[in-house]
């Protein structure tokens, strides 16, 4: 009997002591890890006292099944391991970035299928994110950060039930650290359920796209038929012709198109013949000879200027990369990698990339100057080409007409007064006339820059207010972009162009402030080529003073801000600098000179090659310093006003020398990669798959259920696949709105008239 007691005394004392000794682990545990407070702060295993205290407001429902899920956890069934695992808890990186302890949305759908599953919930289940302040002492997280948690729960669970048992979860924890000597506080801010209460088809906008799409593809439809069916008819025709030929017969005659029509086709992607104006209006929808238009690689008449299609391309490329990176940023797991990255020496062709942007400036100040002095001089030559018929009538009239010399007047002495005429000074004064054929001429051009370009960007508008609004309803994340509401109050602004001139936090579409800079330069432009008709000298004093009032402008307003630039923060003047005209337009005026100048010289420049020796590398070294030049990661603030106004003007100085060099043959191996004929349909789509892809990438990239790890490997390849995507979906939105509606304005202008097919 003595022995036994011994015995069991000796048992209690050892499980005492093992009961002691656990405590003082724990109590070690929890006063020097943060790390285990943090890895407990979700913990569903306590959470069965949250539910079913006295102080609890949850729905008896609710409480319910909560009893039955944390019963069944802790008894180890599987379907409630699998609730706790698709809920969010702690995950590594905290300490290098972490915002998300999200689960899994799709693991929190998937558990309920009884078709594949033998354990599933008695209840149905929903999933919920929460926004929860976390702060950890002033060492591991000082500054508090928002996380976003993720909670798989039952479906009798609402919002206000989920974020009451999270608070109870939060105080107990924060109990917890005030008795282990942590300074650590966590607090929901609020709790939102995944997928939201937004239904997509029942948005009257859904109907209003769907129509709109509907009805374009149908037209689409409809032309490619009936365009397909006159290309056969026009192939069997010439098939006959040529047979009759080889018999010397009379070749046979087609009646449904219009016959009086010339015999040469200057529309080369046209394989029929023209049809009356109603026709073609129908057929300016077709895909077939839309699409060959697009994607044929065949290089324009004037081929001296194909080297911006290359500029043009691979600086959407360029852009496509840099929203890449702030995409994949915003959604890592790890985002301190992002300073990291922000270190490489490279990454400053990510950070300094707004001067992609003035590549398309750039570019758009060179063609609209050509195309204008083009047309022009086009005006000019069918004028005094209808003065010289009409003199030559006169002088026939006065030479076969009159017989009384007295009335006569001479060949010569007629010829004479003709050219004395338009030798004339005129006066430098405009008549009311000459104003209004200027007005005239500028809401023309002005029409059909808006005929051509609103159509797909009012369609992308649609398409990207729909997009956002079903993806915040859906995702797990918190988008930055709220386009979901400024597109639906401030789409107008997008639509006259003026989106520019507003605070970013309303603006539609974020990166469209180019367009109505663009636009508002084209303004500016055209005035100044019109004025130049008749005043050169005052439209390039006018230019000239443009471009220097933008530096001084620039200047003023960077340092009146004291704006420091820096690496990490490239829009940190977004609203009073980055999308600003007066700090922008430099490239393009620059742009105009140089379309100008190409233009007069007909891109037939001798270039001494000691010139051509120092223009390469200087143009490189402008564009190279331009990038690359923030060593330091900052600028301070004179070197920065500088920077981010004549830095922009620098760029286009730099490119003009590229294309004058290139346009006059002395691109060398930089015009053969330039002027590369893959490149020309590519360019084509530029602008369609600039509007689109930022609504590609935030679709796609929101509507995942976990973040992504964030490494260079990764970006690339995933950079690949927004590009591939983007230029597809810029293919079918120029296929349904920007070629028809260059076709339509060709048509309005009557430059198809009396044009036939091949």
């Amino acid at each position: 009997m003595y022995n036994i007691m011994q015995t069991m005394i000796l048992v209690t004392v050892l499980v005492l002591v093992s009961a002691l000794g656990a405590t003082a682990n724990s109590t070690v545990v929890l006063t020097a890890s943060r790390m285990a407070w943090m890895k407990n702060l979700l913990d569903h295993h306590d959470w069965l006292e949250y539910v079913q205290g006295n102080n609890s407001t949850v729905s008896a429902e609710c409480a319910a099944d909560m009893r039955t899920y944390i019963e069944a956890l802790n008894e180890g069934q599987l379907w409630a391991s699998k609730i706790y695992d698709a809920s969010g808890q702690y995950s590594p990186n905290i300490l290098f970035g972490n915002e998300y302890w999200l689960g899994s949305l799709n693991a929190c759908r998937d558990l309920q299928l009884k078709k594949y599953y033998d354990q599933v919930p008695p209840f149905p289940t929903t999933f919920y994110v929460a926004k929860i302040n976390l702060t950890v002492d002033g060492d591991h997280i000082p500054i508090t950060r928002s996380m976003l948690v993720g909670q798989c729960m039952p479906l009798s669970c609402n919002s206000s039930a989920t974020k009451e048992i999270l608070l109870a979860a939060e105080t107990a924890a924060a109990d917890r650290a005030q008795a282990a000597g942590i300074a650590a506080n966590a607090r929901t801010l609020y709790v939102r359920p995944v997928p939201g209460p937004y239904n997509v088809y029942m948005d009257f906008k859904t109907h209003i796209m769907g129509a709109v799409t509907l009805a374009v593809a149908l037209w689409m439809l409809i032309a490619s038929l009936y365009e397909g069916r006159l290309e056969r008819r026009y192939r069997s025709t010439q098939r006959q012709d040529l047979e009759q030929a080889n018999n010397n017969q009379k070749p046979a005659k087609t009646t449904d198109c219009n016959d009086s029509i010339e015999e040469e086709n200057k529309d080369r992607d046209l394989k029929r013949e023209r049809c009356d104006v109603w026709a073609e209006v129908l057929l300016s929808f077709s895909i077939l000879s839309n699409g060959r238009a697009i994607l044929s690689t065949r290089r324009p008449n004037d081929g001296a200027l194909t080297c911006l299609h290359g500029m043009r391309f691979l600086s959407v490329l360029w852009v496509i990369m840099v929203h890449t990176y702030l995409t994949i940023f915003y959604i890592a797991d790890n985002k301190q990698m992002r300073v990291v990255t922000e270190r490489n020496f490279l990454y400053q062709s990510v950070g300094n990339a707004s001067y992609c942007v003035d590549t398309f400036f750039f570019i758009s100040g060179l063609l609209v100057t050509v195309l204008f002095l083009r047309s022009e001089d086009k005006k000019t030559k069918r004028k005094n080409d209808k003065m010289a018929q009409a003199n030559d009538k006169d002088l026939n009239k006065n030479i076969n007409g009159y017989t009384n010399s007295a009335l006569s007047v001479s060949a010569i002495s007629q010829q004479s007064f003709y050219e004395d005429i338009l030798d004339k000074p005129k006066s430098n004064a405009y008549t009311k006339k000459e104003v209004s054929r200027i007005i005239r001429s500028f809401l023309v051009l002005l029409s059909y820059r808006l005929v051509r370009l609103t159509p797909a960007y009012a369609f992308v508008i649609g398409i990207n207010e729909l997009a956002l609004r079903y993806t915040h309803n859906h995702t797990v994340f918190e988008p930055a972009i709220f386009d979901h509401i400024t597109c639906d109050h401030y789409w107008w602004r997008n639509v006259l162009y003026i989106n520019n001139l507003f605070p970013q936090k309303d603006m539609c579409m974020v990166w469209s402030w180019y367009m109505a800079n663009d636009t508002q330069f084209y303004v500016v432009g055209i005035i100044l080529l019109l004025i130049s008709v008749k005043h050169v000298k005052f439209a390039t004093i006018s230019l000239i003073l443009l471009l220097a009032s933008s530096w001084v402008t620039t200047i003023y307003i960077s340092v009146w801000h004291a704006y420091k630039a820096r690496i990490q923060e490239p829009f940190e003047m977004f609203d009073p600098l980055y999308d600003k005209p007066w700090s922008r337009i430099g490239p393009y005026l620059v742009g105009m000179m140089v379309g100008w100048y190409l233009h007069r010289t007909k891109c037939q420049v001798k270039i001494p090659y000691w010139l051509v020796a120092i223009g390469w590398p200087v143009s490189l070294l402008i564009i190279a310093t331009l990038i690359f030049g923030m060593v330091d990661g900052y600028f301070e603030v004179w070197p920065t006003a500088f920077y981010v106004s004549i830095g922009h003007t620098g760029w286009g100085v730099a490119l003009a020398w590229v294309s004058i060099a290139c346009c006059c043959g002395y691109g060398g191996l930089a015009n053969s990669l330039l002027s590369y004929n893959g490149f020309l349909p590519l360019s084509r789509l530029t602008y369609c798959a600039y509007l689109v892809h930022p609504t590609i990438m935030m679709y796609t990239s929101f509507l995942l259920d976990g973040p992504l790890h964030l490494q260079n490997s990764m970006v690339i390849t995933i950079y690949a696949g927004y590009a591939v995507l983007a230029f597809l979906a810029s293919f079918a939105i120029s296929l349904a709105f920007e070629a028809p509606a260059v076709r339509l304005i060709k048509i309005a202008g009557g430059e198809d008239k009396g044009k036939k097919a091949r």
